[in-house]
């Protein structure tokens, strides 16, 4: 039975990202950046980047054909996209509400993003634990004072070892050149611990985004396990006052949340794609995996293999998962234009599949290639899914060139099909048998850059 919700289904989504901005990485340095965004009188000044809310939601539903799409309304910046009244810390402009209005005109489920783990906000500058990291708890009331600062100099040095190994292995990154430090030397501050202050903050703000502008759901980053109690509060908080708005936490999929009504991990590149997918495609959660449609979150170049983010969005979501790209702007709101390509070109591939993969369900089985198909060419793996009363088997192009193929079908679990069809042109392939199986054979014109989708049919009652 097909879930009906559209959170319970597989599917695509675009997150709007602000917090990119050219000079500056993910990790940064808040004593320097909160001096950026100040005038010469130490006020607040807004300098980007600005929202083209209207040409967002636009390209959401005309480009790409998104099933729901979501805008972060406060980064770990701190800086708040909406009209709250609890901070000055804030854009001029009302984004929040106009990303509310224009999703309902075009009638797409819409998110808030919501950073409840960081927050520098130079408000909390006095019980802030690093000011001159990202990663600083603000939350971690469990832990001695000590303790808490060490844990953020300890995942920023984590982040900037991966950063590193990704950067020489040339796994994610195809240019050289460096635009930002990535890290620098990390100097501690002096700071009181008083996570309350801070709680009291966060869940005042969540009213405000609720009442105000009535999201299908909120997006929270990140869930840290039991360590930091931000993300056990607002799921009691949520449960209690708003249950009918869907929640879910970045960094949750795998673990038992009290309240959640989806789990959400991130991904990077194909391999994590494959291996995440596959792991949680017989799991009984809703789930949800979120990756950069750029090179990563602070480097805005486009993937060097135009198919990728493609090859990704079928993985996951053949599996049974949602999709979700973050896609940023430049300075002025307009879409860095390079990577916006490469999701159009992902929105064209899309739009006439969609219901091979929203209306359809995972096959149970073990392993990470369907049982009883065999593909010729070792570079295509296997994705199978219900639709209806037939079979689809996805055929995952990993990157090998495209050549003719043999697709063998077992007889031992296929040999109940009647016809293979060519989806989504629905066009009919010459079904052979052999001595121990049926097969087909697809030629290079047939065969999908990406994901070649082959409908079994079935003999009626079987």
């Amino acid at each position: 039975m097909s879930a009906k919700e559209w959170w319970q289904k597989p599917g695509l989504g675009i997150q709007y990202q602000i917090e990119h901005r050219p000079g500056w990485r993910w990790n940064r340095n808040y004593d320097k950046f909160n001096a950026s965004m100040r005038d010469a009188k130490g006020n607040f000044k807004f300098n980007g980047p600005f929202c083209r809310i209207k040409e967002w939601v636009e390209f959401s539903k005309k480009k790409i054909g998104v099933d729901y799409h979501l805008m972060e309304i406060k980064w770990h910046d701190g800086i708040c996209y909406f009209d709250t009244k609890l901070t000055d810390w804030k854009t001029p402009n009302d984004y929040g509400k106009q990303f509310a209005e224009e999703s309902k005109k075009a009638e797409i489920p819409f998110l808030f993003y919501y950073s409840s783990i960081f927050d520098h906000n130079p408000m909390f500058d006095t019980i802030q634990p690093l000011r001159g990291v990202t990663s600083s708890y603000l939350d971690f009331g469990k832990w001695s004072k000590p303790f808490v600062p060490l844990m953020g100099i300890f995942l920023t040095y984590a982040a900037w070892f991966v950063y590193r190994y990704y950067r020489y292995t040339k796994t994610r990154f195809k240019k050289k050149k460096e635009k930002a430090k990535f890290l620098s030397w990390i100097k501690l501050n002096r700071f009181r611990l008083n996570p309350r202050r801070y709680e009291k903050y966060m869940l005042g703000q969540l009213i405000e985004i609720v009442e105000n502008y009535r999201p299908n759901g909120l997006w929270m980053d990140w869930y840290q396990m039991n360590m930091d109690r931000s993300g056990s509060i607002v799921m009691d908080f949520m449960k209690e006052k708003y249950p009918n708005i869907i929640l879910t936490f970045n960094n949750s999929l795998g673990w038992d949340l009290k309240w959640a009504h989806y789990l959400t991990s991130e991904f990077h590149n194909v391999n994590m794609a494959w291996t995440k997918a596959n792991k949680f495609r017989n799991s009984k959660t809703f789930w949800e995996l979120i990756g950069p449609a750029a090179l990563s979150w602070d480097r805005m170049e486009e993937r060097a293999d135009p198919y990728e983010i493609i090859r990704m969005a079928a993985i996951i979501m053949a599996n049974g998962g949602k999709v979700v790209y973050g896609l940023a702007s430049q300075m002025d709101g307009t879409l860095y234009p390079e990577v916006a390509a490469q999701m159009d070109q992902l929105g064209d591939w899309y739009i006439p599949r969609r219901n091979l993969f929203r209306e359809a369900i995972p096959i149970k089985y073990k392993g990470k290639n369907v049982p009883g198909v065999k593909v010729s060419n070792s570079k295509i793996k296997t994705i199978g899914t219900r639709l209806d009363n037939d079979y689809l088997i996805h055929l995952i192009n990993f990157g090998g060139k495209e050549s003719s193929i043999r697709v063998n079908l077992k007889q031992k679990r296929w040999s109940s099909v009647e016809k293979v069809l060519l989806e989504p042109k629905k066009e009919e392939i010459d079904l052979k048998a052999g001595l121990k199986e049926k097969y087909i054979l697809l030629s290079d014109e047939d065969l999908d850059p990406v994901d070649t989708i082959l409908r079994i049919k079935r003999r009626s009652g079987e």
